[in-house]
C-alpha cells in the first residue's frame, strides 16, 4: 500500500481522540481473563467470526468500486473469461474483507457500563480490564491501527474517502450505543500472496482465526474491576491469580451497586 494511502488512514478513521488519556474498557468473563494472564497477548478475532454478519462489510457504493480495482489484474493473471468475472470478484472482496482482517474491541466510557456488566455478568464472574487510549496505543506495534468505529447507514452511507481496506471500523447504528474503540489489524500481506495463486485463494477459508500480539499487561492495565455483587471468594481468586502470574495490576471490585438506584 501507498504511503500516501496510510497516511490518509491515519488522519481520518485512526486519528487519536481529543483526549488522549480517555479511559477504555474490555470487558470478560474469568475464562478470558485467565487466558491473557497466561499468554501475556491480546487476541484479535477474524472479522467473519462476530455474530454481528455486517461486520467488515461495506456499504455497497463502496463495494462495487473496491471489486473494480482488482478486475483488470485477475483478467490478466488469472485469464477470466467475462462471464466468470462477476463471481470471480465478488468472492475475491468478500474473502478480504471477511476474512484477513482481525479486530480486538473496547469500550470508551469515563465510568463503568452497567450494560456491558450485565452483558458479561450474568454469572457475577466477570471483569473489566480499564486503560486508556494512550496506554493502549504505547503497547502495540505500528502496524496495528486504532479507531472508534462510526456508526453508519449502510444502505446509504458513501465512503467518499474510499478508507476501503478498513471496513470494519464502521457499524450499524444501532450499536451506536458500545461507544466502540477497535484495534484493527489487516493482513495485507498475506492476502496479496494468497490472491496471486487462484488455486489456494479460492479453497473455503482461510484457516487462521485469530491474531495474537504480545503486549505488556503492566503497562497497558491501568486497573482490574470485578462485577458487583461478586462473592469474596471469586474477588481473592482474581487477585491470586494476578500474582501467581507474576503481574502487579490493581485489583478492586466495582462499586456500582454502592449507589442507590434510580
Amino acid at each position: 500500500m501507498e504511503q500516501e494511502r496510510l497516511d490518509t488512514f491515519d488522519n481520518t478513521l485512526f486519528s487519536p481522540p481529543s483526549d488522549r488519556s480517555v479511559k477504555v474498557w474490555r470487558y470478560m468473563d474469568f475464562t478470558k481473563f485467565v487466558a491473557l494472564l497466561n499468554s501475556g497477548s491480546l487476541h484479535l478475532t477474524r472479522c467473519d467470526q462476530f455474530d454481528d454478519q455486517f461486520e467488515g462489510a461495506f456499504p455497497e457504493e463502496d463495494s462495487q468500486g473496491q471489486r473494480d480495482n482488482y478486475k483488470d489484474a485477475l483478467i490478466n493473471k488469472a485469464r477470466l473469461m467475462p462471464d466468470q468475472l462477476a463471481q470471480v470478484l465478488d468472492t475475491v472482496w468478500k474473502k478480504y474483507q471477511r476474512q484477513y482482517m482481525f479486530i480486538n474491541c473496547w469500550h470508551m466510557n469515563s465510568h463503568e457500563s452497567a450494560a456491558l456488566w450485565n452483558v458479561y455478568g450474568a454469572t457475577k464472574e466477570a471483569i473489566a480490564i480499564q486503560t486508556t487510549y494512550d496506554r493502549l496505543r504505547s503497547v502495540l506495534p505500528a502496524s496495528y491501527q486504532i479507531g472508534a468505529v462510526r456508526y453508519i447507514d449502510h444502505e446509504t452511507y458513501l465512503n467518499e474517502e474510499k478508507e476501503g481496506f478498513f471496513s470494519v471500523m464502521f457499524k450499524r447504528k444501532s450499536f451506536e450505543h458500545e461507544r466502540e474503540l477497535r484495534v484493527c489489524y489487516v493482513d495485507a500481506y498475506e492476502f496479496q500472496q494468497d490472491v496471486r495463486n487462484p488455486a489456494e485463494f479460492f479453497c473455503p477459508t482461510n484457516a487462521r482465526l485469530v491474531e495474537t500480539v504480545p503486549v505488556d499487561l503492566n503497562t497497558l492495565v491501568e486497573s482490574v474491576r470485578i462485577a458487583p455483587q461478586t462473592p469474596d471468594w471469586f474477588v481473592k481468586l482474581v487477585k491470586d491469580a494476578v500474582l501467581r502470574f507474576g503481574y502487579n495490576l490493581p485489583v478492586s471490585q466495582s462499586g456500582r451497586d454502592d449507589y442507590p438506584r434510580l
